[in-house]
């Protein structure tokens, strides 16, 4: 990740610096360049450069790109089986995945003992034979493209499913070079894709049908999804408000089901992440925080996994303006498992408009 590297290289500069500094016998101020130093390297994120990447990722590998290629060839994903070809970044062949006509692919290419996997909406750097020209036809110009909540939100999924299933890739890749009897999934990502704008109030599946409506306020706080009907489905209520009428998160809230007790959110801070746990009666659900999406500017992320198991993906676009219609929310859920649909609404609903005081 090219942010991550100039991080690193301004880190090291300043180190240096405060090195020589402290050297030529200026102590006080060669110490503070050097704490400005590691304040610059501890900037860049805890973990290793693939928990800090959400575009690029690398693996150590032996395996050769065309016998990878043979292996993931027939797995069908949302930006479409995979391809050979090339890439002006890397030598020798590059798998890939895309575009889509948001210009979303996924480059495989190798780079001295690593496989390197990016998300790229660089058309320019591929590489590709007249017989693959026909991929790249359907491309839409950002310039030209009408922008409305419906299809901002589409295109922001995008953004979405390309940072999850680079993830996902990454780790296919390490258990096939590892060799492991590696089952290879017809499909990579799975998922049913839903979004709520702040112009109707409903959450709509991509079929633009309405499912589920949002009932929502910052002040006083009410979060909750409704039926067609209008009865209320699922609610989360904080169990203690400030003087603004702002819910307190330390204090923890409840989650209902049909006006009924279903379980507890609490925030959680630990080793692997920070978030929300839901100690629900249908066992744990983990609602962690990831980066923000910034090519498809979501920046109130959050997966939801149950046993180590991802459940859904939610995001949101809080502060957007489109003509006609001003300013509006959009919030996005991949579902993984339509069975909770309700809670991964409900969850969205809590969790965008808890933060929506700090995304203006």
């Amino acid at each position: 990740m090219r942010q991550d590297r100039m991080l690193t290289v301004a880190a090291v500069i300043w180190l240096v610096i405060g090195f020589i500094t402290v050297l030529s016998g200026h102590l006080i101020f060669g110490g503070v360049v050097m704490l400005l130093g590691f304040g610059i390297f501890y900037l860049r994120g805890r973990g290793g450069f693939n928990d800090r990447s959400l575009y690029e990722k690398q693996v150590k590998a032996n395996i050769e790109i065309k016998a990878l290629y043979e292996k993931l060839k027939d797995m069908n994903t949302p930006l479409g089986k995979a391809w050979l070809g090339g890439h002006k970044d890397y030598k020798g062949d590059c798998i890939i995945f895309g575009p889509n006509v948001f210009w979303d692919s996924i480059i495989i290419g190798r780079k001295g003992s690593s496989i390197v996997l990016r998300h790229t909406m660089e058309m320019n750097k591929i590489v590709r034979d007249e017989k693959e020209e026909y991929r790249f036809d359907r491309l839409i110009n950002p310039a030209e493209y009408e922008a409305t909540p419906e299809r901002y939100a589409i295109y922001a999924g995008f953004r979405l499913t390309s940072v999850i299933m680079l993830d996902h890739l990454m780790k296919l890749v390490k258990d096939i070079d590892s060799g492991k009897d590696v089952q290879v999934p017809d499909n990579l990502e799975e998922y049913r894709f839903y979004y709520h704008n702040s112009s109707n109030g409903w959450f709509k599946d991509s079929e633009d049908n309405d499912v589920l409506e949002a009932d929502y306020a910052l002040n006083p706080f009410r979060a909750a999804v409704l039926d067609a009907d209008g009865a209320e489905m699922a609610a989360v209520i904080p169990h203690a408000l400030n003087k603004k009428g702002e819910p307190i998160q330390r204090a923890g809230f409840e989650l209902t089901a049909n006006g009924e007790h279903f379980g507890e959110i609490r925030p959680f801070k630990d080793r692997e992440g920070e978030g929300f746990m839901a100690e629900t009666e249908d066992g744990t659900y983990r609602i962690s925080i990831f980066p923000a999406v910034r090519k498809g500017n979501i920046s109130c992320n959050y997966k939801i996994e149950r046993d180590g198991k991802l459940k859904a993906v939610i995001a949101g676009s809080p502060n957007l303006i489109f003509n006609d219609l001003g300013r509006c929310r959009n919030d996005i859920v991949h579902s993984y498992d339509d069975d909770y649909l309700v809670l991964y609404a409900v969850i969205e609903i809590f969790i965008l408009t808890l933060h929506s005081r700090f995304l203006k």
